[in-house]
């Protein structure tokens, strides 16, 4: 988990990213987030309405897989558990 945190730019500015990593960077969901908020209240860094619906729509694959396997385990869940 503490490595997926450098894959997300919270410490650094995208900016100061080279070329050849920032389309990795910026496959980080992450990623538009924590910019929105660096430019909302910094005034530096970017947001891009683009990136920020590749999050969401990123957001609801993960949230529609996780409530389909959910469904799938909830009658033998507790005895996992």
């Amino acid at each position: 988990m503490q490595l997926l945190m450098y894959g997300t730019p919270v410490v650094y500015p995208l900016s100061s990213v080279s070329g050849n990593l920032r389309w990795l960077i910026l496959a980080n969901p992450m990623t538009p987030i924590v910019e929105t908020f660096r430019y909302a209240f910094l005034g530096a860094g970017t947001a891009s309405a683009w990136q920020l619906l590749y999050s969401a729509g990123f957001m609801l694959v993960v949230l529609t897989i996780g409530i389909l396997i959910f469904n799938r385990v909830e009658s033998t869940f507790m005895d996992t558990v």
